[in-house]
């Protein structure tokens, strides 16, 4: 009998121990955890908040988990209206946590409205590692997100980024990250001052970078992330913009021995929408390196290269690859340019003025279709709201979009396979008949000066 009451003595304590050790089957508040780990030396960790993107009811905890980091945990007080410091009043909650910065940083994830106070704490060899307390301010001063940052280039590869408080000006403590495309780390910086340059140290205050720093390349496009930080750990100011190294002078100048040609492009805004920009260009057989470079405004000289930075968009191809576009997701204007590459010679564009905002493209079917012959239709149309097209592009094509006339002419009208006023053409074949009741699709372009597309007309019609 006290054999049995000796097991059954062991097996609670056991149960007791290890529900203990998780703090949620028999919850131990911080200040418990602390005197658990008196043993152990005691150090900071790096930990700061902020809500996600446009939201009060989704925060992100960061933290800087140093080699070696275990049992990585999240204590919330039970309110706000605590003191900040009293441990007791922070119980442990289980949040989910993702990588950020390709594990360089960690962040927990909490979806709650309330505003709070939280500390993060972890465990390394022989230290117990507690950060400062951290302001859940979610609702009463939500993180601003933006992507409002000046960035020069000194050098080539030695950006340098500059930057003005939000809405919220109590920021004391500036935080920088450089990392790339696929979200690895490069560098990760501390400053007081407003300022940055890559990899200048001379006003960082702290950094977390191990080992040597990587040099940027030219060409490969980087995301700079910039948290401004409050006293009490709260994150006032999100900033986070892509940059390339490298402006487009300095390509051209890297391609000085190939001789330099034009590239057809312009742009237009898509139907009813400003935030969405279209820039089409005809790729040449044999074209490669196709580029977009873009300009971070329209306050500049278009013509200075030097204004222009590679931008990555998505493109596809239009008129079954005859021609393409690059789609851009913007309300901002701004001056672009399309390069690319063929064999010995180096393709550039005029530059195009993005309007989409102050002019946006008008999108319509109206046009007059006659028959003055069987099989050869003539289109006309009337300028639209704008009326500064200085060139009109004329494209037909069949029912499954693939691609059969591309032309220019200076007047309203056009008549397949009349060229008597056609000034330019995209035509490499000389296009096949139509065929009789088959039904094609028109597609006119009314471009402006500056490459800018304000007239945009597509309709079906059926061959007479």
């Amino acid at each position: 009998m006290q054999i049995r009451k000796l097991i059954y003595l062991i097996i609670i304590t056991a149960f007791i121990s290890c529900s203990e050790d998780n703090d949620i089957s028999v919850p131990r508040n911080l200040e418990e955890y602390v005197q658990v780990n008196a043993d152990r030396e005691s150090d900071s960790l790096i930990a700061f908040a902020a809500t996600a993107n446009a939201s009060t009811s989704l925060s992100y905890i960061f933290y800087y988990p140093i080699e070696g980091a275990t049992d990585i945990r999240y204590y919330e007080a039970e309110s706000e209206n605590v003191d900040a410091n009293d441990f007791s009043k922070y119980r442990r909650k289980l949040l989910t946590q993702e990588d950020i910065f390709g594990g360089k940083l960690e962040r927990f994830i909490r979806s709650s409205s309330e505003e709070s106070w939280c500390i993060i704490t972890y465990l390394t060899d022989g230290k117990f590692h507690k950060s400062n307390p951290i302001r859940l301010k979610n609702v009463t001063n939500s993180t601003e997100w933006t992507d409002e940052v000046l960035i020069e280039f000194p050098q080539m590869l030695e950006p340098k980024f500059t930057w003005t408080d939000g809405t919220y000006t109590d920021s004391n403590l500036y935080f920088q990250v450089i990392s790339e495309q696929d979200d690895s780390f490069v560098s990760g910086t501390y400053t007081e001052e407003k300022t940055f340059q890559f990899y200048d140290l001379s006003n960082t205050i702290f950094n977390i970078n191990e080992g040597e720093i990587p040099e940027l390349l030219v060409d490969e496009e980087y995301t700079f992330t910039l948290m401004g930080i409050r006293e009490d750990n709260w994150v006032n100011l999100m900033i986070q913009k892509s940059f390339v190294p490298r402006n487009l002078e300095e390509y051209i100048n890297a391609n000085s021995s190939s001789s330099i040609e034009e590239a057809i492009a312009f742009g237009a805004s898509a139907n009813e929408n400003d935030n969405l920009s279209y820039i089409y260009y005809y790729p040449i057989e044999g074209a490669t390196e196709i580029r977009y470079y873009e300009t971070e405004n329209t306050a500049v000289d278009q013509n200075d290269f030097t204004n222009y930075r590679r931008v990555f968009l998505s493109d596809q191809d239009v008129f079954g690859g005859k021609l393409k576009r690059f789609t851009r997701s913007s309300s901002e204007e701004s001056w672009c340019i399309i390069t690319y590459i063929t064999d010995g010679k180096f393709h550039k564009s005029s530059p195009i003025h993005l309007k989409n905002r102050t002019q946006p493209t008008e999108w319509t079917e109206e046009v007059t279709i006659e028959y003055p012959q069987s099989l050869m239709p003539k289109f006309s149309w009337e300028d639209g709201i704008y009326l500064d097209n200085n060139i009109y592009f004329q494209v037909i094509s069949k029912s499954d979009n693939s691609f059969l006339s591309g032309t220019f002419t200076n007047e309203k009208e056009f008549q397949f396979y009349n060229t008597s006023n056609v000034i330019a053409d995209i035509n490499t074949t000389y296009p096949e008949d139509l065929v009789l009741d088959d039904e094609y699709r028109f597609t006119m372009m009314g471009i402006s000066i500056d490459n800018w597309v304000n007239l945009f007309i597509q309709k079906s019609f059926t061959v007479e």
